[in-house]
Formats: structure tokens, C-alpha cells, sequence
């Protein structure tokens, strides 16, 4: 996971970088972070606790999905629907009781349309009842970072701040499972009676937007349209979510808008990563190699205003390295630096492996070794 430069919160946060002309009028509440770091970008009544609509699904779809991620369901289970999963109500797979169907038809439907009998025979399966279930989805809101206590696994009835189900939205995209149906457009699932189940994804934002990866949709009477949306363009992923949006129409032209907005004016830079060296064949005295490369033990990427330009980089080395070299003990220091020089990170440097020292009749040998080579 990469992290964000923090330093650059709160110039965003503060600054009001982007600032939509379309919010305020056309939906209660919005937040766009960062995809990984989750820094805020734009926002709108933030923090404000709304109805969310079908949104409120999400912590049961992800916890279901991180359980397939990490094992505990097998893709090709299959599954019993029960009587209780078959009178679930709200947008439906049209399970019927006794049906047998595999986990994977079932992810299918919960994540592309939020089919609550799918999800209720998931759960079924996975946790054996509500209450633990909701006891697991505690767990998974905790491990993201949303204070937040369901009432229910499931129903349109809580509340979620934007913010909230940003985080949300981030840990979705995360999920190796949620991340293999909230792209799909259209399917059809295959009943064991000879019944099909058209599955339609109502995100139109995949088809309408560049670079649109998901993540899931709601709309009711009391709490209007709502939308968790990911999008990526190059290396940098941004999430979305609003709430109370007055139509289908309204929701996703916001969406777009804010969107194109937030990659007009910022992208994310990888600064470093810890598999990438950013120091080739730096010279080692009397040691066993004559050169190493040099790296961090971090990935690092700042979220940055175009109009900043690129950050700059500083190494603090000496001339020469000397053997022996520790892979845990740091050998200098790298400085990143915003254009207007201020430091926005510092980074040990360390050998990618041990150098052992050698001694002199080794290092006379290599010396031999490379003059006659020479």
C-alpha cells in the first residue's frame, strides 16, 4: 500500500482546491479522497450523517467479499437458499427456497446489483446467522476506519457519513473479490430450474465515464441517489461517494463533473517503492562487491496539484560506501521536496543485501582480477 504525503491534507482540505459549482444544489453531501491514502480531495456536508440507501449494503457486500478474498469461502461452494434468504425484499437474484447455487453467481448478484437475497444466502453459508454475521461486519468496519455501529446486516434504514462510505468505497476496491463483479455490466445467472436472472449493473458510469471501476449504486424515496464510485486514469485512482442526489440523471452528471475536476487539476506521484532502486551502483570499499543499489523500505506517493509542478529529490551519501554493509542499518538518507522546496518527506537508505568485508589478499586479487580484465 502506498502512502500519501500528509503535508498535503491540509492544504487541500483548507485551500478549497476544488470547489464544484453543481454541489450545493444538487445533492446533500459528497466526498472525494485519494484511492490508498484516503486524503480529501473535495467535499461537501462531509461528515454529516445521511440515509444512504441501497449504499447500506456495503459492509455486509465486503465483508462477504473479504471472507472469499481470505479463504473462508470457496468460490465454487454450493450453496442452500434457505426460506428466510428467498423472502428477502429490495433488489433481488430471485432466489428460490431450496434452490442450490454456487458462492460465485451469488457474489455476482450481490455486488453488481445489491440483490438482498444473494447477500442474506451468503451469509447464511458463511456465518451461520444475522447476529454473527453483523458481529464479523463490526470487525470489518473497525479494521477500515468507520466508527460506525450497523443495527442490521441488512436494510436501507442506517445512516453513514460520506466520508464514511469513502472508506468504505476504498476497502471495496481493495477486495480481489469485490473488484471481479463491480465491473461487470450485464449478466445472466443460471437457476438450477432452467430460470435466468438478467443481472444489470445500474452504475451508468461504466460505460459514460473514462477510466469508471466500479463500486456499487442506491436510490430511495426518503434518501434519494446515491453512489460510491472508483475511478482510475494512469497511476492515480480517486474514490467518490454522494448521497441524496434528486435523480439517476443528477447523480452521475456530479459524478462526472467532479471527476473530470479532480483529474484536471491533481494526480498521484509514486515517489519511491520498495522494490524499486532509487540508487544504482553506488561504489563499496573492501567488500566482497564493488558496487550496490540502494533502496527504501517504504512506498511513497504524494497527491499533488498539476499546476506544482513534480517534486524533486535530494541524497544525503557519502562519497564512498564501506564494507561491511548491514541491509537493516540505514547508509544515508533521500529528501522529496515540493517545488517550492519544502521537505515533504525524508527516507532511509539501505543496501538491498548484506556486503561482507574483505581482506587484503582478497581485495588484491580483485584488484589483479580487474586490471588484467581491463
Amino acid at each position: 500500500m502506498r502512502k500519501t504525503v500528509s503535508l498535503l491534507l491540509t492544504i487541500i482540505v483548507f485551500s478549497g482546491l476544488i470547489q464544484s459549482a453543481y454541489a450545493d444544489t444538487e445533492v446533500k453531501a459528497y466526498c472525494m479522497i485519494s484511492a490508498d491514502s484516503c486524503e480529501m480531495l473535495s467535499g461537501q456536508s462531509t461528515d454529516e450523517q445521511y440515509g444512504a440507501a441501497g449504499l447500506c449494503k456495503l459492509p455486509a457486500i465486503l465483508t462477504l467479499c473479504r471472507s472469499m478474498d481470505r479463504g473462508l469461502i470457496e468460490r465454487d461452494a454450493v450453496v442452500s437458499v434457505s426460506k428466510c434468504a428467498s423472502g428477502v425484499g429490495g433488489p433481488t437474484a430471485f432466489l428460490k427456497q431450496g434452490e442450490q447455487i454456487t458462492a460465485e453467481e451469488l457474489f455476482r448478484a450481490a455486488v453488481m446489483i445489491s440483490a438482498g437475497d444473494a447477500i442474506y444466502a451468503l451469509m447464511e453459508h458463511a456465518f451461520g446467522s444475522e447476529d454473527v454475521f453483523l458481529q464479523n461486519i463490526q470487525l470489518t468496519l473497525k479494521e477500515i476506519g468507520v466508527d460506525h455501529e450497523m443495527r442490521k446486516a441488512l436494510g436501507n434504514s442506517e445512516q453513514f457519513t460520506c466520508r464514511d462510505l469513502a472508506l468504505l468505497g476504498d476497502a471495496a476496491l481493495k477486495s480481489e473479490t469485490f473488484r471481479a463483479y463491480c465491473t461487470e455490466k450485464y449478466a445472466i445467472l443460471h437457476h438450477a430450474d432452467g430460470r435466468d436472472t438478467e443481472l444489470a449493473n445500474a452504475n451508468k458510469l461504466l460505460n459514460a465515464l473514462s477510466g469508471c471501476i466500479g463500486l456499487i449504486t442506491g436510490s430511495s424515496n426518503e434518501d434519494g441517489y446515491c453512489g460510491v464510485f472508483a475511478c482510475r486514469r494512469k497511476d492515480t485512482t480517486f474514490i467518490l461517494a454522494l448521497v441524496g442526489a434528486k435523480n439517476s440523471k443528477s447523480r452521475f452528471e456530479l459524478a462526472t463533473r467532479l471527476y473530470e475536476e479532480a483529474f484536471s487539476e491533481f494526480s498521484v506521484t509514486p515517489l519511491c517503492d520498495v522494490d524499486e532502486a532509487l540508487i544504482e551502483e553506488y561504489p563499496v570499499e573492501g567488500g566482497d562487491v564493488d558496487r550496490i543499489d540502494l533502496y527504501t523500505k517504504e512506498s511513497i506517493s504524494v497527491l499533488r496539484k498539476k499546476s506544482d509542478g513534480d517534486p524533486a529529490s535530494e541524497f544525503c551519501l557519502p562519497d564512498v560506501l564501506h564494507a561491511p554493509l548491514d541491509p537493516e542499518s540505514a547508509v544515508g538518507t533521500v529528501l522529496f521536496t515540493d517545488a517550492n522546496g519544502n521537505v515533504l518527506y525524508e527516507l532511509a537508505l539501505y543496501p538491498k543485501e548484506r556486503v561482507e568485508a574483505t581482506g587484503f589478499r582478497e581485495s588484491m586479487k580483485r584488484v589483479i582480477k580487474s586490471y588484467c580484465n581491463g
